[in-house]
């Protein structure tokens, strides 16, 4: 169950048969040591999701979803399932799912 913040609905994401989901933590409160760290690693990540794009290397769906939680990275992730949909991943619904389990 995710509480929407802005019309305080609750709602229930249904991912029986549909493969790994992860659900997209916006509008959650992080601390001001959670944003500090998620920008640290940024640069690191950033430049992993860059030789993905170049040399078209799944760099595996585990450290897709460690990344999907950084908006700015969020918009790499879904170009990248754009551009490689061999992967077997996708983002559905602001989700991020892997077709292969």
């Amino acid at each position: 169950m995710v509480e929407n913040s802005v019309s305080g609905v609750e709602i229930k994401a249904d991912n029986e048969g549909k493969g790994s989901a992860v659900p997209v933590l916006s509008a959650e409160k992080w601390s001001h040591e959670a944003i500090v760290a998620r920008s640290n690693m940024r640069p690191v990540r950033r430049e992993k999701l860059n030789r993905a794009a170049n040399s078209g290397e799944n760099p595996g769906f585990d450290f897709l979803q460690e990344c999907w939680n950084d908006p700015a990275l969020q918009i790499v992730i879904k170009k990248l399932l754009v551009k490689f949909p061999q992967w077997g991943i996708a983002c559905v619904e602001r989700v991020l799912v892997n077709w292969e389990k």
